[in-house]
């Protein structure tokens, strides 16, 4: 019973937890250019002058309130503004707000607007309306600097159930999409992928592909093969988010999981989506990881222009090597690491370097524990 109600304690806790979020702000900087692309075809169609009602569309409801052309057409191109202007961070919560409502808005105007790339769009844009992201990297955030006379870092606390809860989602939409794929034997069996591989065969020679691995895509046995495996690394992919330990190797199978994806498959918005939300798996802590670099020392410069989530505190002092004060350990003793273990394990943290960097720490680490095991 004590279990239960410890259990029910560290909820209630996780509920009323509140932590840094600049991380977000780098997610909503993304999602602007992806809502502009979602919305790229409805933008050249209404430059001709036809909208949602000039062609075939199935309301969802009889209820639900339909625009008119001339109430459509100025919230569509408002929309198109309120995605830069929630890119470039100006008046932060009205253009993400805004930005969410149009395109939850035209998704439900007809059911042929509805596909489940788009429902991840919306979600990941109702996850930054509802979390102030402008307090950073945003043009809201130079306006308070520049007019209001503070030089001091921005307080970037705020509640993290929205968080949690799009986390949560997140770990569903991969989950149901590998659920799907076992149970449809179409899918599972190989002949999806392998459909696909014969409708684009000569598109893909065309493009410069060599000859040997289209057919081998269009393979039956392959794809038999090969599907099997894409379904399997949305499992690992989905599961490995649920732990701390497993985090960064899932992250790090979905890059590549999903530039795949987009490069040979029609998703419309969702690879870049999707990897656009990896970002929501950062650890909302500020400066949980102190750098003393020797004075002088390049990466003095380069960190603070890398570490976009704030994941650093940089020091400078008279030493001889690169030394970093790592997060805690379990025990909670202090965790020193220096030279190169030091520079790759900062490197695997930055978002730009955090791809090439995490094997080759993983190598390093592995050689050293080899190292040390007795004869």
């Amino acid at each position: 019973m004590s279990s239960i109600k410890d259990r029910l304690t560290h909820w209630n806790a996780k509920i009323d937890a509140t932590g840094d979020v600049r991380a977000l702000s780098v997610l909503r900087i993304l999602l602007g250019p992806i809502v502009l692309l979602h919305l790229e075809d409805t933008f050249r169609r209404a430059a001709d002058g036809i909208i949602y009602s000039d062609r075939y569309y199935f309301p969802y409801a009889d209820w639900y309130p339909e625009a008119g052309r001339g109430l459509y057409e100025p919230m569509l191109w408002a929309a198109g503004i309120a995605a830069i202007a929630m890119s470039a961070g100006f008046m932060t919560r009205l253009a993400t707000s805004y930005t969410a409502f149009f395109v939850g808005y035209n998704i439900f105007l007809s059911k042929t607007h509805f596909a489940h790339n788009r429902a991840f769009l919306l979600i990941l844009l109702i996850t930054i309306a509802i979390i102030p992201t402008g307090r950073y990297y945003s043009v809201d955030a130079w306006i308070r600097r520049r007019f209001g006379g503070s030089t001091a870092e921005p307080r970037n606390e705020a509640p993290l159930w929205p968080l949690w809860l799009v986390r949560f989602e997140i770990v569903v939409v991969y989950c149901s999409s590998a659920l799907s794929k076992v149970i449809d034997q179409d899918w599972w069996g190989g002949r999806v992928l392998q459909l696909r591989a014969i409708d684009g065969y000569q598109q893909g020679v065309d493009g410069g592909a060599p000859v040997w691995l289209m057919d081998m895509l269009a393979d039956s046995t392959f794809q038999w093969w090969f599907s099997k495996g894409a379904v399997l690394t949305e499992f690992v992919i989905a599961l490995g988010f649920l732990h701390r330990r497993t985090r960064l190797l899932a992250i790090w199978i979905a890059i590549p999981f999903h530039v795949s994806i987009q490069i040979g498959a029609r998703v419309q918005v969702f690879s870049w989506a999707a990897l656009a939300a990896l970002i929501i798996w950062v650890t909302p802590k500020a400066r949980d990881r102190t750098l003393v670099l020797p004075r002088g020392h390049f990466l003095g410069r380069a960190v603070p222009l890398l570490d976009w989530f704030g994941r650093f505190e940089v020091e400078h002092g008279d030493i001889d090597e690169v030394v970093l004060i790592d997060r805690p350990a379990a025990d909670g003793a202090e965790v020193r690491r220096s030279g190169g273990d030091a520079i790759w394990t900062m490197l695997s943290r930055l978002p730009v370097t955090f791809w090439f960097a995490a094997p080759a720490l993983l190598i390093m680490r592995t050689r050293r524990s080899g190292q040390r095991q007795p004869a």
